[in-house]
C-alpha cells in the first residue's frame, strides 16, 4: 500500500499507573493488570500487522491508490476475513492432524460452518471492489474488444476518406476503388469498360473514364445519384 503505515507505540506504564482506574490499586495489583494490557496491545500489534502485510498482498495483484474511503474500509474488512479464515484453516488442520476423534466432530462442523459463512462474506466484498479475478479479467476482455472495435472502425474511415469510387455512369455498376498518391494531379486517369450483364442477357460495355483530379473535386465519386451507402 502507498499509504501510510500506523505505528504502534507501547504505552508507558509509569504513566499508566497515575490513571484513575490503577490508582486504587496495589503495586502487585498494577502489575497483574498492566501485564494484561501488555499482552492484549501485543496481539492487537501482531493483528494490525498481519492486515497491513496483507494489505500490502493485494495492492501487488490490484491497483488499490484510488479507493474511496468506503472502499478502503471493504479492503480492509476483506484482509481481516483472508486472516480470519487461514487461522480457522489452520486450527482445522491441527484438529485433524492426528485423526478426526469422535468429541472433535463438533467442533469441525462449527469450524466448517464459520469459514463457508466468511467465504461468502471475502466473495461478496470482492464483488463490491470489483477485484475478483474474473471480473477484472472480463473488464480486460471488454477493453481489448472495444479497442479492437475502435480500430476497425478507425480503419474503415480511413479507407473511406482515402479511396476513391467510379460507378458506371450507364447502369451504376461499381467499377472501381482505389487511391492515388497524387490525386490533384489531373493526368492520372483510370479507363474502365462494364461487363455487368444486363436483364436482357447482354453485356452493358458502357466504357468510362475518368481523371483523380475530377474525383478528388467530387468528394472520391463520379456520379451524383450513389448508394446512400457510400454518401
Amino acid at each position: 500500500m502507498s499509504e501510510k503505515k500506523i505505528r504502534y507505540s507501547v504505552p508507558s506504564k509509569e504513566r499508566a499507573r497515575n490513571l484513575k482506574q490503577y490508582a486504587k490499586m496495589t503495586d502487585e495489583e498494577f502489575d497483574e493488570a498492566w501485564s494484561s494490557k501488555i499482552v492484549g496491545f501485543g496481539a492487537t500489534v501482531l493483528f494490525n500487522s498481519r492486515i497491513d502485510a496483507k494489505l500490502d498482498e493485494f495492492a501487488i495483484d490490484y491497483d488499490v491508490t484510488d479507493l474511496k474511503i468506503n472502499d478502503k474500509l471493504t479492503l480492509r474488512a476483506l484482509a481481516q476475513s483472508f486472516i480470519t479464515l487461514e487461522d480457522l484453516e489452520a486450527f482445522s488442520f491441527e484438529l485433524r492432524k492426528d485423526g478426526i476423534a469422535e468429541t472433535d466432530l463438533l467442533k469441525l462442523e462449527k469450524l466448517n460452518n464459520m469459514m463457508s459463512i466468511i467465504r461468502k462474506d471475502i466473495s461478496l466484498m470482492q464483488n463490491d471492489l470489483k477485484i475478483t479475478r474474473k471480473i477484472r479479467k472480463g473488464e480486460d476482455e471488454e477493453t481489448v474488444i472495444s479497442f479492437i472495435d475502435k480500430l476497425k472502425n478507425s480503419a474503415k474511415e480511413f479507407y473511406e476518406k482515402r479511396m476513391f469510387y467510379v460507378w458506371c455512369d450507364k447502369c451504376s455498376m461499381l467499377l472501381f476503388t482505389g487511391w492515388f498518391l497524387y490525386p490533384d494531379d489531373s493526368r492520372n486517369k483510370v479507363q474502365l469498360v462494364c461487363n455487368r450483364k444486363l436483364d436482357d442477357g447482354k453485356l452493358c460495355n458502357n466504357k468510362v473514364q475518368v481523371t483523380s483530379k475530377y474525383l478528388l473535386d467530387n468528394r472520391g465519386v463520379n456520379k451524383k445519384d450513389i448508394p446512400e451507402f457510400f454518401k
